[in-house]
């Protein structure tokens, strides 16, 4: 891979890392799910161009939009609430191995003894961060995180069942879709969202911008592009470096505390998750060379 292709997925890698800390600013000033409506609602308006479909793909699009929209996004939005940073990016890597698994139920791919290994080492850490957690977390909300990165396997799964989609197409219907959905769940489970609104920060507002311009329409351009240019073996590995960057960001500038048990548990996570991705990489570069040059 080139130099540019190289510095735009650091590039991505940091805008993903570095929005946990914009969505902590968002949801500490306005209602969780609000903040996630609001999101939704705008990303869709900017990705309009792109909501042409086929009428019978709007069902599964559907399920697309409850499973990353409200159940891994909706649910992380809550959950940042009452954990740090750093321990929320580690976390979420888990829907690395719970999407081999689902994989392995739903659509029959198989896996060896290292990617088992890798998810049992990431399933082993997770247990060492419920079972020891800080004094100000309760091991509940870290539950609903490992449910949030459940649901992003579930529609990781479900997007690779979605054939003839583009990228931005697939963005544009979750959020669509989603946003309804969220505002239900905000008007049921809290209050005084309009008023806290419109008594939000600036830094709320810069926050908001992040989130939906440099994560979600640059981060994914960019990372969209690389995919279509260059093998997802190539590009795969560079996700490894998202915790790397949200655990630098939460203690440098959210004053995140390592802890032992974070440490041991984070790095038994990403081990699992790395052994996982770069096993998955060894296959996909294995079945290529047995299908020969390409001409």
């Amino acid at each position: 891979m080139p130099l540019w292709g190289v510095l735009a997925a650091l590039v991505t890698v940091i805008l993903w890392g570095a929005n946990f800390i914009a969505v902590k600013i968002a949801v500490t000033e306005v209602p969780p799910l609000f903040v996630a409506a609001i999101r939704f609602t705008i990303l869709a308006i900017l990705l309009s161009p792109f909501l042409r479909v086929r009428r019978e793909d709007l069902r599964h699009l559907a399920v697309y939009a409850v499973f990353m929209g409200v159940g891994h996004f909706a649910t992380m939005f809550v959950a940042i609430q009452f954990i740090d940073v750093s321990t929320i990016g580690i976390v979420l890597q888990l829907g690395t191995p719970f999407m081999v698994l689902l994989a392995w139920l739903m659509l029959g791919e198989k896996f060896g003894p290292w990617r088992m290994c890798g998810m049992g080492i990431a399933f082993a850490g997770i247990v060492i961060l419920i079972g020891f957690p800080e004094d100000d977390i309760d091991p509940k909300w870290l539950i609903v995180l490992v449910f949030a990165a459940f649901m992003w396997a579930m529609g990781t799964v479900r997007a690779k069942q979605l054939h003839g989609i583009s990228p931005f197409s697939l963005i544009a219907w979750m959020a669509l879709l989603a946003a309804p959905m969220i505002y239900g769940l905000s008007y049921i489970f809290e209050n005084a969202q309009v008023e806290m609104l419109t008594k939000a920060s600036t830094e709320f507002w810069l926050s908001m911008a992040y989130m939906i311009v440099a994560s979600s329409v640059i981060g994914y351009g960019l990372w969209y592009t690389l995919i279509k240019q260059y093998d997802v073996a190539v590009i795969a590995p560079y996700n490894l470096l998202v915790p790397l960057v949200s655990v630098v960001c939460g203690i440098t500038i959210m004053g995140d505390v390592l802890t032992l048990a974070k440490l041991i548990g984070g790095l038994m996570i990403l081990g699992g998750v790395t052994l996982i991705t770069l096993r998955q990489v060894y296959v996909a570069r294995r079945a290529d060379d047995l299908m020969g040059p390409k001409v």
